[in-house]
């Protein structure tokens, strides 16, 4: 870490890092997708990119990157999450701490 950004801050607290403007979960789906549709095939990954932008931007509806974490491991199998949660517990021993 540089000494000139180490005392940088956000302006809040639920300032979160943004890389070209988007949130890092938004990153992760948009430009791998944007990226296929000019490179590859518009027609089959510019439907798509649009499908994702409505269908993402609809399940956050304001709130934040935590929220898709959080709907994604209570809806996805043990199985799936285990790629993005190392020390995930088993389904059947899932408890809702708030």
């Amino acid at each position: 870490m540089d000494k000139r950004n180490r005392y940088e801050y956000p302006a809040t607290f639920s300032g979160q890092r943004r890389f070209v403007g988007l949130p890092p979960d938004e990153f992760c789906l948009y430009v791998p997708l944007a990226l296929m549709a000019i490179f590859m095939n518009m027609w089959i990954f510019g439907p798509t990119l649009l499908l994702a932008v409505v269908g993402i931007r609809r399940l956050k509806k304001g709130r934040g990157s935590q929220y898709l974490l959080n709907l994604a491991y209570w809806c996805l199998p043990t199985s799936v999450m285990r790629f993005f949660i190392n020390a995930l517990p088993e389904s059947f021993k899932r408890h809702w701490v708030s």
